[in-house]
């Protein structure tokens, strides 16, 4: 039996449900109110509290605008569909009159009054489907219209940022050359107009169902009375059906873009080709013609019920354009049939589009290329003294391996436990007034090296903060000798007048815990003499967590009650979380790449991080993409060190951050980007100009390695910018392998410092050598620099492609068979040292091509440190090992001197200084003429007429 008092139970549910319901929501919002609060204070640490409101707002306001757009298409074609049902004329609010006064009528009449009614009042007093219909579309369309809106535009909300990259972004003043397009049209307006179109055309499909299905409710409740269905009703449903077509045609023009991506010709070049825009291209003009004329005929049709043959027949048409254009057997055919036998000449003029477009989409368009002459060697270099050798040009020489090195840093330099050096960078410095290359590494907080039973709260959060310092080494080193050291120990110390005001680091690449510091309990920076010396934290940088709201703020953020009742917290502490530079900045700028190599630099007052930031894009038309097809064809793609497929790529964006208070600054370094310009109009003050780089910092920039592999791996191929070379791929190019037990090394660009671009100073370089795809001896070999004048310039230099020049693995093969450097390492073997050979470099040493490797040995058992006990060097197949840099090079010229005076001074070859580009490389092999001397080539002097028969002589 029912209750006589439901409104008491309700009242008894609400008071045990509302309890509990708070008791369950209130947790979960101080968590969710806890995480947000906390985010928006490290946001303002970092003087980006307003570029965190903005890409909140900006992602709102995207998803506002087109949910707003989307609501009122439904709703307005909700109400059109209202209006054109009252067939009747009679509104929902008499509607429900009538329904409440039969009610009440009925209500009033006595159970057992006999009421009389005919047939046609029952009828009339029901509310039709159609009725309700109508009171449903008053009554819902504003719901059902914001919940279909909602639905279609939250993809586009995902995508908010690249809706705002089109609002912003510039031209390129690059257009493509075939439908003469800027280039922002493809990186920004294209991918999100075929998104857009995509979403309007499922709510075109959404509303053409509900509308379709009430007006053919209203057709069978209006064909029972004998009535027609409200032309303005078929003038709807015709108007949603053209705007269907419509969207049609327009993705069909967006799909002429397309073709400008298609990889049917790789691996020979990519893009369209022949039959691409002579059979494919009218084919989509045909399928957008007869789509129209399709949608033109069903529209005629839907309004007059005349005019089916001609649906059918453009339907047919439709089917028949999109069957050719689909159909694989007409593109083989017209390849087979009309494009090979005469290939070159009809894809000419792709090709060139292919190789035009790939050179600029990976900054290539301004590579010099340089003829390297291979000559007859001067009698001047043949008798230069053994001992005659330039220091300068050999305490730039890495002769230590970053792999190696860094065990000895460990080894020697870490210290205590809980210090760690993570990585070697390279990098050039003034030291004693000279400009030189060297290798350091930051010291690091490991605290999960700590011993287990050290590894507490305390220790945690306020003792164990921060590394300490840093060391640095030359580059070159003398073996059998102690490690020479520029800045060591701890505190940092250095008799080369190095100093480091603040050496704390509290933001690296380690994954440091988030600390709180200052505090009651101090900071362990280093071992003293006497103990341990305690720091504190001194910036002002970090999230101050005084007040005992902030801390449970944080206690709820780490659901961790103890920092709300600790009292190591004092006024002034402050909490440092978010430590890990690498994915701080991945965290607030998602939209850049990062280079895998961010480098420490040391300056007088702190220590800082530089990293190198790339804008990528996939969307460069006719471009060849990396890292496509690398793992299933080895041999056709083009790889990448950074992990992701793209076919266009700048530097723009540098960013320093400091190691002690972790203040983050991204500069702009590529004006020249339309993507990384869009990103500044986008968030004015985020990316600062190149001139208010920090002057102690700007001589440490460096061309990113990444990068630089990048554009070699992708020159390798495109350097063959003439059609006919490229078609045939002849003269394509490949990084050095070397084999070596059954493992293959490949040698990527290295950082060295050489005055190879300019004879007057040394420059810190990137240098790649290269070979011929699939061979050992070396083709070319491309620098590019990292100094201000010149930076950013990338020179190749090309090697006669008639004349052998030995490679890499070459050389390595040579130093495994000379029978000195066997038996020394047979020696060594004896006596239990493992022997370990570095990695076999490329310089130019006296405008020779030189290789350099280092040997290192260390114990099989017990402590391994690697140590520098040789050097071997090579030139024109000679090798010669020695402790140092210096007696190799000695030693290697007077077995060359001692082989000439055995052969009786006959000449031999010599590579000699690149030169200024004068000629093809055929003439230069060809030409006969001696090399100029090494200031004339490298100044970019011209060339002396070579006087009367001073011509090369058979070797």
């Amino acid at each position: 039996m029912a209750s006589k008092h439901p409104w008491r139970r309700v009242k008894l549910i609400s008071l045990v449900a509302i309890p509990l319901l708070v008791l369950i929501a209130l947790p979960i919002s101080a968590l969710v109110y806890a995480d947000v609060v906390v985010d928006i204070w490290w946001y303002q640490s970092l003087d980006l509290g307003f570029y965190f409101w903005q890409r909140l707002l900006y992602s709102y306001v995207v998803f506002a605008v087109f949910t707003a757009l989307f609501f009122l298409f439904f709703y307005s074609n909700f109400r059109i569909a209202a209006r054109y049902m009252r067939a009747k004329r009679l509104g929902p609010a008499k509607l429900l009159l009538r329904l409440r006064l039969r009610r009440k009528r009925k209500r009033a009449t006595p159970k057992n009054a006999l009421v009389l009614t005919t047939q046609s009042e029952r009828q009339r007093d029901r509310l039709s489907p159609l009725n309700w219909l109508i009171l449903g579309l008053h009554k819902l369309a504003i719901l059902v219209s914001l919940l279909l809106a909602i639905v279609l535009a939250y993809p586009l909300y995902s995508q908010w940022e690249e809706t705002l990259l089109f609002l912003f972004a510039p031209e390129a003043g690059v257009v493509d050359p075939v439908y003469g397009q800027d280039i922002s049209f493809y990186l920004f307006a294209l991918p999100l107009f075929r998104d857009i179109l995509l979403e309007v055309f499922f709510a075109l499909a959404v509303l053409l169902v509900i509308l379709g299905l009430i007006y053919y409710l209203q057709h069978q409740e209006l064909k029972k009375r004998g009535l027609n269905i409200a032309a303005g009703a078929r003038r709807h449903l015709s108007m949603i059906v053209a705007l269907m077509f419509a969207v049609g045609i327009t993705e069909l023009l967006f799909q002429r873009y397309m073709l400008l991506y298609g990889d049917r010709h790789t691996p020979l070049f990519f893009g369209p080709g022949y039959t691409e825009m002579t059979i494919v291209l009218p084919l989509i003009w045909a399928s957008m013609l007869m789509l129209l004329a399709l949608g033109v005929s069903s529209i005629v049709y839907l309004n007059s019920k005349r005019g089916l043959s001609a649906v059918v027949v453009f339907a047919v048409l439709l089917t028949g354009t999109l069957g050719l254009r689909y159909w694989e057997a007409l593109p083989e055919t017209i390849q087979d049939y009309l494009v090979e036998p005469d290939e070159l000449a009809r894809q000419q003029p792709y090709i060139e589009h292919n190789i035009a477009a790939t050179l600029d989409s990976f900054a290539l368009d301004e590579v010099e290329m340089r003829p390297y002459r291979v000559a007859i060697e001067a009698e001047a270099a043949e008798d230069a003294d053994p001992n005659d050798i330039d220091p300068a040009a050999l305490r730039n020489v890495p002769v230590w391996d970053r792999e190696m090195l860094i065990d000895v840093y460990r080894e020697l330099q870490e210290i205590r436990s809980y210090y760690s050096f993570l990585s070697v960078n390279t990098d050039r410095y003034t030291i004693d007034g000279r400009y030189q290359q060297v290798f350091l590494a930051a010291r690091e907080l490991d605290f999960e090296q700590l011993p287990q039973d050290s590894q507490n709260w305390v220790n945690r959060w306020f003792r164990y903060t921060h590394g300490y310092g840093a060391v640095m080494s030359p580059a070159a080193q003398v073996g059998e000798e102690a490690m020479e050291w520029y800045l060591k120990d701890l505190p940092p110390r250095s008799d080369h007048g190095l100093t480091i005001e603040e050496p704390g680091i509290y933001y690296g690449m380690q994954d440091l815990h988030d600390v709180i510091a200052p505090n009651a309990l101090g900071e362990i920076s280093y071992p003293g003499a006497t103990g341990v010396v305690q720091d504190d934290y001194r910036a002002d940088t970090a999230i101050p967590i005084d007040g005992w709201f902030r801390r449970a703020v944080f206690a709820l953020h780490y659901r961790d009650y103890r920092l709300f009742f600790t009292t190591a917290i004092e006024a002034d502490s402050q909490i440092l979380i978010r430590r890990n530079v690498p994915s701080t900045i991945r965290q607030i700028t998602p939209f850049l790449e990062l280079d895998d190599d961010p480098y420490l630099v040391v300056t007088p007052e702190h220590l800082y991080w530089i990293l190198d930031a790339y804008t990528l894009s996939d969307r460069y038309p006719y471009a060849e993409p990396v890292n496509r097809n690398v793992g299933a064809h080895p041999d056709h793609g083009m790889a990448s060190p950074i992990a992701k497929e793209f076919n266009y790529i700048r530097n723009s964006v540098k960013i320093v951050v400091d190691a002690y208070t972790g203040e983050m600054t991204y500069y702009l370094a590529d004006p020249s980007d339309p993507i990384a310009r869009a990103y500044q109009r986008m968030y004015p003050g985020l990316l600062k100009e190149m001139d208010q780089f920090p002057e102690a910092l700007r001589a440490h920039i460096r061309y990113p390695q990444d990068l630089f592999t990048t554009q070699m791996q992708v020159y390798a191929k495109y350097h063959q910018t003439d059609p006919a070379v490229f078609y045939a791929q002849e003269d394509r190019w490949m990084f050095p392998r070397i084999v070596r037990e059954d493992s293959v090394e490949t040698l990527w660009p290295y950082y060295v410092t050489l005055n190879l671009i300019d004879r007057s100073r040394f420059e810190h370089l990137l240098l790649a050598p290269l070979n011929p795809k699939g061979r050992d001896n070396m083709r070319a070999f491309a620098v590019v620099s990292s100094d201000a004048e010149n930076y950013g310039r990338i020179i190749v230099y090309s090697l006669p492609t008639g004349m052998l020049v030995l490679g890499l693995s070459q050389i390595d093969a040579l130093i495994e068979q000379d029978s000195t450097i066997a038996e020394q390492f047979t020696l060594w073997g004896r006596g239990g040292a493992e022997i370990e050979r570095g990695k076999l470099i490329l310089i130019l040493l006296d405008e020779v091509i030189t290789y350099v490797q280092p040997v290192y040995l260390q114990a099989a058992q017990g402590v391994t440190i690697p140590q520098l006990k040789r050097v071997i060097v090579s030139q024109r197949g000679k090798v010669a090992m020695a402790p140092s840099l210096e007696e190799a090079v000695a030693a290697l010229r007077e077995r060359q001197r001692r082989d000439r005076a055995r052969a009786g001074a006959a000449p031999g070859v010599q590579e000699r200084a690149p030169q200024p580009d004068s000629g093809t490389e055929a003439d230069a092999a060809a030409s006969g003429e001696a090399a100029t001397t090494a200031a004339e080539a490298l100044s970019g002097g011209s060339r002396p007429n070579a006087p009367s028969g001073s011509g090369p002589r058979p070797g």
